[in-house]
């Protein structure tokens, strides 16, 4: 019986996920493109979306041309921009890391 409500809690915080993006997530993208206007995203850009919820400025920015990649923590909120063929990842250092766990990056000396 656990595991028939907690399929019903995933089920409903996917549907609420999807509802915000389908119809709140909107009112955003007058804002988004502006801000990219302004900054001149496109094609020469790398924008990395921090929290990126289910991706609609990484999606805007990579109409304009730029090269994304988000984090969200967030598993309904991660599938939704993984649904819009965004590359979202959910903990950098555990997929970006190498098998021995030593990190994505070198210890530099200074």
């Amino acid at each position: 019986m656990a595991s028939v409500a907690m399929a019903s809690s995933t089920s409903d915080r996917r549907a609420r996920a999807r509802d915000w993006a389908e119809i709140q997530e909107r009112m955003l993208v007058p804002l988004y493109q502006a801000v990219y206007q302004r900054l001149e995203v496109g094609p020469a850009t790398s924008v990395l979306g921090l929290g990126c919820r289910s991706g609609l400025a990484l999606l805007l920015a990579a109409a304009r041309g730029a090269e994304v990649v988000g984090l969200e923590p967030e598993a309904e909120l991660r599938s939704l921009a993984r649904d819009r063929s965004l590359r979202v990842l959910a903990d950098v250092y555990r997929e970006l890391s190498p098998a021995d766990g030593r990190g994505p990056h070198r210890r530099t000396r200074w």
